[in-house]
């Protein structure tokens, strides 16, 4: 009878290591929600327009959305609005330079202003998620899509559009503790803040050079690659979240060939799009790779919309890209970044 006392307690201790295990990776289904609202609305509009070559522009707009995680009002506005100007400029500059389709060094230097301007605003106002991956990206993504001779001001609209209807469902939102987890918001002092700045400026640059010199397709992979791992505060997380990264690419390129095996419509790729924002923001703070089987193939999926000339040989250069960029990034960011830091604010997101 004694030694039934520590079993059902060896038991309760599963059960409840169990229960935080399914907890942490459960999806966040409320601000999954709200994120995929705001590109699901923009996008199904765009899809009955017949404009499916510009989803990749609303895309990047309903990324403002992930910014809304706070449950109080004002700081839900103050953070959306302050990653919607981030946002908007970074993919700005991307549509006005993609008529001169910047290549190489030119597109790096781009690259790494946005990396180290975007990590300055991330780390200083403490926005999640955080890092210089969503801005980084979206200026290489849509700064390298053909668009002729002039800037695609059509796409401009739709990017522009998308973020303020993101923001605009996250003031409608219902807000109060018990809305949703929030995640606490921690600014870095301004030392730190430009050391970081500094740390992702070079890791772009030794990713990119890299890249150059070995004649890497599609530099924005790899310089988006590379900025992934200095998200988290040491070199172990790095390790971690460059595995996760490599890892949950692998797996996304896995489901998009599955996708095109298919062989879908434009219309039902624009489906796709839509749906797969959903799972890539219910488990971006839970479970990163997971989250990247997801975010993978509707990148890929967009950016095929935005320019079919790429065709199949986008996922060979997003494998290569990312695995190049990634070693990249935990390498030099131990050698540049070494000095032990506290919890990162922003650590949902490279």
């Amino acid at each position: 009878m004694p030694a039934a006392g520590p079993t059902f307690k060896t038991r309760l201790g599963s059960l409840a290591d169990w229960q935080h295990f399914i907890i942490s990776h459960s999806p966040e289904v409320r601000p999954a929600l709200r994120v995929g609202m705001g590109l699901a609305i923009p996008g199904m509009l765009l899809l009955l327009m017949g404009r499916t070559d510009l989803m990749a522009y609303a895309v990047f707009g309903s990324v403002v959305g992930m910014y809304g995680r706070n449950p109080h009002r004002l700081l839900r506005l103050k953070n959306q609005v302050l990653a919607a100007a981030m946002m908007l400029g970074a993919g700005t500059c991307g549509i006005i330079v993609a008529p001169f389709g910047l290549q190489g060094w030119p597109l790096l230097a781009g690259g790494m202003f946005w990396a180290g301007f975007s990590s300055i605003i991330a780390d200083r106002y403490g926005l999640k998620p955080g890092g210089a991956f969503f801005p980084l990206f979206a200026f290489g993504a849509l700064g390298t899509l053909p668009v002729g001779e002039g800037p695609a001001v059509d796409g401009l609209a739709a990017f522009v559009a998308t973020a303020l209807f993101s923001i605009l469902l996250g003031q409608l939102a219902r807000f109060g503790p018990a809305a949703e987890h929030g995640i606490e918001t921690v600014a870095f002092p301004w030392p730190n803040v430009l050391r970081r700045a500094g740390t992702y400026m070079v890791v772009v640059f030794l990713a990119g050079a890299i890249g150059i010199l070995l004649q890497v397709e599609h530099l924005q992979w790899t310089m988006a690659g590379a900025a992934v791992p200095l998200a988290a505060g040491n070199a172990r997380g790095r390790l971690r979240r460059g595995v996760h990264r490599i890892a949950g690419t692998l797996v996304g390129i896995g489901v998009l060939l599955g996708i095109y095996y298919l062989q879908p419509s434009d219309m039902v790729l624009g489906f796709l799009i839509i749906l797969l924002m959903f799972p890539t923001e219910a488990y971006m703070v839970r479970n990163y790779g997971l989250a990247l089987s997801f975010f993978t193939p509707l990148i890929i999926v967009m950016l095929q919309q935005a320019n079919p000339a790429i065709g199949a040989q986008l996922i060979w250069d997003c494998a290569m890209g990312n695995l190049l960029g990634v070693v990249v990034g935990i390498a030099a960011a131990a050698i540049f970044d070494r000095r032990p830091r506290t919890q990162y604010a922003g650590g949902a997101v490279g």
